[in-house]
C-alpha cells in the first residue's frame, strides 16, 4: 500500500511518499514490516556545512528558502540541462531557483520531491 503525506514546512509544502509493508504471521495478525515517522524528513535540521560537503553531481545538496534539498536524483533529469543543477551543489541555491522559477507551481511542487531537512540555524 502507498500512502501519500503532504507536510508544510516554513511555508512551502512537501509531498512524501511513503511506503508501508505489512506482512501475516502465522496467525494471521498483519505485522507493520518497517515503522516510518511521517514528520522525520521535513523536521530533521541539517547545517550549511553539511549542504556544502554535499558539492557534486555524486551528492547535490542546496538550500532553497531555508530548506534543504538532495537533488542528486534530479540532476541528469532536470529539463534544462544538468549544469543548471550542477551550480546549486553544495550552496543556497534560493536566488538561482526563484530567478529562473518564480512563482510556477510546476517546478515548486516538483523540488518538494526531494526535501531532506530544515537549515539549520
Amino acid at each position: 500500500m502507498r500512502l501519500r503525506r503532504t507536510l508544510t514546512a516554513s511555508g512551502s509544502t512537501a509531498a512524501l511518499l511513503l511506503a508501508v509493508g505489512c506482512a501475516g504471521n502465522d496467525t494471521g495478525a498483519p505485522e507493520q514490516a518497517e515503522q516510518l515517522q511521517t514528520g522525520e524528513r521535513a523536521e530533521k535540521q541539517v547545517t550549511m556545512a553539511e549542504v556544502q560537503q554535499n558539492d557534486s553531481t555524486d551528492s547535490c545538496w542546496t538550500v532553497i528558502e531555508n530548506i534543504v534539498y538532495d537533488l542528486t536524483a534530479w540532476v541528469d533529469q532536470h529539463p534544462g540541462g544538468p549544469d543548471r543543477i550542477e551550480q546549486l551543489c553544495g550552496t543556497d541555491g534560493t536566488e538561482s531557483f526563484t530567478d529562473q522559477h518564480s512563482g510556477a507551481s510546476q517546478p515548486q511542487s516538483r523540488l518538494a520531491e526531494f526535501q531532506i531537512g530544515q537549515l539549520a540555524g
